[in-house]
């Protein structure tokens, strides 16, 4: 039999077997040989009168048969059990009766089997097992036991039917489902199950005990039915349930049932009590107990050893996963021990295996960093997901920075909490981070240097008004005290001016310094508002040059980010002069940038620059914020690059959107910050 007959899978037995013609006959003719010879045996030994035998193996035969090779065998089941009604007398209307129950029980039995219950002839599972119980043994032996009833009245005369009959009937029913439980799960583990290509030392010293054992209990001088002996045979069944399987120990209990068939035949062992039929009472309902017993209790043990090798298959699965892993993987007790270490965990660290089982986590933390990590244990033993970084002390090597994702394990109600916890070197991440911050910083500070290089007719021209404004008040200044006394007030006036203008030139030259000074980046709260009125300072001179208004559109509400000030004045100065050049180039009719701060519920601040320029086509969206894309003669392309990486930086993201003919609008959103 193929592998494929079996769908594991699935979990239940596909019967169709495809098989030559000559094969397929040869099977008809073996089923119906060995089915006659099973019917005339049992009517040999156990014959109890009106076309009933006291055991009848035949019926685990045909059922067997049907459900290894479907209905086409019901032919070879008919005819071989009608000959055995023939043989032993019965007449012919009776014979093709009792010879259509055969076949109807075989066919209710394999539909009831392989299309309802869809179960494992290897009856490696309990419920497979009472399917083939309730649904083989029991219709089967119903459908074929109906047809002898009516024949056991028929025979007997008019009337009910007397009750030696009855008795006869029931024992008759007994031994039918008997034929079936015994005969039937032996065929159908063989056939279903790999074949043993070497058997085992402890195979053959188990059938050796079950013969001997058997033997000693069922060939004895009669011993009643309270023989001692007669249990030691549990201890094989037991032996073959638990050490072996379904298949053996189905085998252990047709061996049984053989010897103490042969037994009663012979008028000894301990089921002999006043009668033949008594008899066979006796020892069908003690074969058919113990058998459906062992085959469950066999079913049980399978099902255990196959979860445990499923539990052990899935922890080697995840063994050899973790293994791979770039991360160190560790799991701690309810008392936050280390209860298991990957590799990787222990070659991160430094410290060998047996170092580190039982060993509280903590330990291995710096001490700065133990009652974060303590704290982070707490959140996760509450259901919380967190992530942590400390240093992580290396065996004698220093410390390393590690991220921790402590991860909550189901376990036993009441019981601590178990924890499983991924570990990663991020050193090398964190300073490539720290690296390229620090690029961007540099890159940022170059771009400002250069937008005020750029910037600085502009600017010339915008300090040059307090300068020209301080002249002329120290020139009047100087011809009010010339004119003596009198003019004392005047002059005064003219001091105060004078004063007033230097203080705006300053605060220029304040402003120009600050955003172009090269300086550790470090991220405060800031006004929103503030940063656009300062950012609108910055850029109105060049605006004013090429002939565009700004505006300014502010919240108001005093709303706060927690931001580098002068990377955010950089990328929305860099996008108002981008505006201002895009107006001034096209001639734009309306030549006005709005620069606006809004708040964006539920938690953000909104920031966009939004220009009534030529916009740009939906094509060019997809590459204006690429490195060296520009649209500009002389341009380098990274203004625009350079602002996205600073909004990211700042966990925000910068999007444009533009029509052409109808202005562009870029705009950032950064998360607010709130006082505590």
């Amino acid at each position: 039999m193929s592998e494929q007959s079996v769908q594991l899978g699935a979990g239940y037995y596909n019967p169709s077997i495809s098989l030559a013609l000559p094969t397929r006959l040869l099977v008809h003719l073996l089923t119906a040989a060995a089915y006659y010879g099973a019917g005339m045996l049992a009517f040999a030994v156990f014959p109890i009168g009106n076309g009933v035998a006291g055991i009848w193996p035949a019926a685990g035969l045909s059922v067997a048969t049907m459900l290894l090779f479907g209905p086409s065998v019901s032919l070879a089941i008919f005819f071989s059990d009608f000959l055995v009604g023939l043989n032993t007398g019965l007449p012919t209307g009776h014979a093709l009766l009792l010879a259509t129950g055969a076949v109807g029980e075989a066919l209710v039995a394999w539909y009831l089997l392989t299309r309802i219950a869809r179960f494992d002839p290897r009856l490696r599972r309990i419920k497979d097992v009472t399917a083939f119980v309730i649904a083989g043994v029991l219709p089967a032996t119903m459908l074929c036991m109906i047809p002898r009833m009516l024949l056991t009245a028929v025979m007997d005369g008019a009337g009910p039917t007397p009750a030696p009959n009855a008795q006869t009937v029931l024992v008759g029913l007994l031994g039918h489902g008997l034929g079936v439980l015994l005969v039937a799960p032996v065929i159908l583990s063989w056939t279903a199950e790999r074949p043993l290509l070497k058997p085992s030392a402890e195979f053959y010293l188990l059938l050796l005990a079950a013969v001997l054992l058997n033997a000693a209990a069922f060939t004895a001088t009669p011993s009643g039915p309270a023989s001692a002996l007669l249990y030691a045979v549990f201890v094989v069944v037991l032996w073959a349930a638990l050490r072996f399987g379904p298949r053996e120990t189905s085998d252990v209990m047709l061996l049984t049932a053989i010897f103490a068939t042969w037994a009663a035949w012979r008028a000894s062992g301990p089921f002999i009590i006043s009668n033949q039929i008594e008899a066979l009472y006796s020892l069908s309902l003690f074969l058919m107990v113990a058998t459906v017993t062992a085959l469950l209790l066999a079913a049980a043990a399978r099902e255990r050893s196959a979860s445990a090798q499923r539990v052990e298959e899935s922890e080697l699965a995840h063994r050899m996963l973790i293994e791979q892993m770039r991360e160190g993987v560790i799991t701690l007790d309810g008392m936050r021990r280390l209860a298991f270490v990957s590799d990787r965990f222990c070659a991160l660290s430094g410290w060998q295996r047996q170092d580190l089982i039982g060993r509280p986590f903590t330990q291995l933390v710096a001490t700065a960093d133990r009652l974060r990590l303590e704290q982070a244990l707490s959140d996760t033993e509450r259901g919380q997901d967190v992530q942590i970084e400390v240093a992580l002390e290396r065996a004698g090597e220093g410390t390393m920075l590690a991220s921790v994702a402590p991860r909550r394990l189901a376990g036993s109600e009441g019981q601590p909490a178990r924890i499983m916890a991924v570990v990663a070197d991020i050193t090398e991440s964190r300073r490539a981070a720290e690296l390229s911050r620090l690029r961007l910083q540099q890159i940022a500070h170059t771009n400002r240097v250069q937008s005020m290089d750029e910037m600085a007719i502009a600017f010339a021209h915008e300090i040059s008004q307090p300068l020209t404004a301080i002249t002329s008040y120290a020139q009047a200044a100087r011809r009010f005290l010339s004119a003596g006394s009198g003019a004392i007030g005047p002059a005064r006036e003219a001091i105060d001016g004078a004063e007033r203008e230097a203080r705006r030139g300053s605060e220029i030259v304040r402003r120009i310094r600050g955003f172009v000074q090269d300086r550790k980046s470090e991220r405060v709260p800031q006004v929103a508002d503030l940063l656009v009125s300062e950012v609108a300072q910055l850029a109105e001179p060049e605006v004013r040059q090429h002939g565009v208004e700004l505006r300014t559109d502010l919240c108001a509400n005093g709303c706060k980010v927690l931001v580098d000030p002068v990377q955010i004045q950089q990328v929305l100065l860099n996008l108002v002069r981008n505006a201002a050049e895009a107006i001034g180039e096209a001639g734009s009719a309306t030549r006005l940038i709005t620069l606006k701060s809004v708040s964006a519920p539920p938690d953000g601040v909104a920031f966009a620059v939004i220009d009534s320029g030529p916009g740009f086509a939906p094509a060019e969206l997809a590459k204006i914020f690429d490195p060296f894309y520009t649209s500009k003669p002389d341009g380098i392309g990274i203004g625009l690059a350079l602002c996205r990486s600073i909004i990211e930086d700042h966990d925000g993201q910068l999007h444009g959107a533009a029509e052409p003919g109808r202005g562009a609008t870029f705009t950032f959103t950064l998360k607010e910050f709130r006082d505590a």
